[in-house]
């Protein structure tokens, strides 16, 4: 049976990674560079660190290993994915289709691996 808990630490990773997903989303949309930039860092910032450190706790609780190939491959892809928003957001003229590309399809691939945990 899974502690009570581990329920409510799985509910903050969900909706963290909501928020991650909406603050990536709106580092792209906005047209003005202060909206872009309060997305990245008030959205998905405070986010990110929540969806780490949620993550840390739901390894440790189950038991798995950190060296498992899947996480390793959502941490790569979750920093390349913030890297990205964050050179996106750092300097007006940099908001484009490929980073943006970028940025949502590599957040998509680290929520494809934290959703099926291939082993």
């Amino acid at each position: 049976m899974i502690a009570a808990w581990l329920v409510w630490l799985r509910l903050a990773k969900l909706l963290a990674v909501a928020a991650l997903a909406a603050g990536t989303i709106g580092a792209f949309l906005p047209r003005a560079l202060e909206d872009r930039q309060r997305a990245a860092y008030a959205l998905m910032g405070p986010a990110f660190g929540i969806c780490w450190a949620a993550g840390f706790f739901m390894i440790w609780a189950q038991q798995r290993s950190l060296l498992s190939l899947w996480i390793i491959a959502s941490a790569v892809t979750s920093l390349f994915s913030l890297n990205v928003v964050l050179w996106s957001v750092g300097k007006d003229g940099r908001r484009g289709p490929i980073a943006a590309a970028l940025a949502i399809g590599s957040l998509a691939i680290t929520i494809t691996l934290m959703v099926l945990r291939p082993e």
